[in-house]
């Protein structure tokens, strides 16, 4: 176990615990997180079918338009935004968790839990400009995506009728797939790492959010074979929600959420929490 300090004047210093964790742990993560689901059905499916249908909606529009090559990239990008889009069964999870509200700021711990639309809003403006970097890093994906598609195949903007499916181009060019998969991956570890911790920890903390990124960067980076998995693992129900034409986020993406919280509060506490409060999930590796 090791301890990170928040590295600002402006917030009281406090330190938090960084737990190392086995690498099967995620499994856990998602029994809990199923169990979290199965407790509030109605909320965790009403949130994943407004998730679900505006996926659905994008790929229609994406499908329909002249820049159809597009929906794959776009696709590809949807993992990088798809956290900002959990951030509400964040708030959800936490607020399910029925802990003490103390995190540094003078809480009362003897108050009801914030409501999660009160836990997003005390820090609203931390989580709208991380939410801003994200959404930056997806538009300069689609852009580096269109810049790679037309300097290997000469067809900037091609039409409908001359799309190709992704698997097919990879095949006509190896150099393509390569270049293409490598920066994806690339980006991906990148963006995983800075992000994977610091959406739920600024859920549950008000943090800004460099403190946030450097926090998570840390702890995923000294759970690298456990957040390798838990990434593994993301990236197959994510694809399964969108060969599903984003229908299957309605399960899905609640099912993340809620186990991404577990998660956290597995890897990162606060140093003055309750080291024996197991939040839902045990401490034996």
């Amino acid at each position: 176990m090791s301890t990170y300090v928040l590295s600002t004047a402006h917030l009281p210093q406090r330190r938090f615990e960084i737990h190392h964790r086995a690498w099967r742990r995620p499994f856990q993560w998602l029994e809990r997180g199923w169990q979290d689901l199965r407790a509030a059905p109605v909320i965790s499916l009403l949130h994943g079918l407004v998730i679900g249908l505006l996926v659905a909606a994008v790929g229609r529009w994406l499908g329909a338009s002249e820049p159809f090559f597009l929906v794959p990239f776009a696709f590809g990008g949807f993992l990088i935004i798809a956290p900002v889009l959990a951030l509400s069964l964040l708030a959800l999870a936490k607020q399910r968790e029925h802990g003490p509200r103390v995190d540094g700021l003078g809480e009362d711990a003897s108050k009801p839990p914030l409501s999660a639309l009160a836990l997003l809003s005390r820090n609203a403006s931390s989580l709208g400009l991380f939410g801003l970097f994200l959404l930056l890093v997806f538009i300069n994906w689609i852009m580096l995506s269109n810049l790679l598609f037309g300097g290997v195949f000469h067809e900037l903007m091609p039409t409908y009728d001359q799309v190709r499916p992704l698997p097919v181009m990879f095949a006509e060019s190896w150099p393509f797939a390569l270049i293409f998969g490598g920066l994806a991956l690339l980006l991906a570890a990148l963006v995983f790492r800075a992000s994977a911790l610091a959406l739920p920890l600024m859920v549950d903390h008000k943090i800004d959010p460099f403190n946030a990124a450097f926090a998570s960067w840390r702890a995923v980076g000294e759970n690298a074979a456990t957040m390798a998995l838990w990434a593994l693992l993301l990236a197959l129900l994510t694809g399964l929600g969108l060969l599903t034409f984003g229908l299957g986020f309605i399960v899905l993406m609640p099912w993340m959420a809620n186990a991404s919280w577990h998660g956290y509060r597995d890897i990162l506490r606060l140093q003055s929490e309750d080291d024996g409060k197991q939040h839902g999930v045990s401490d034996a590796s």
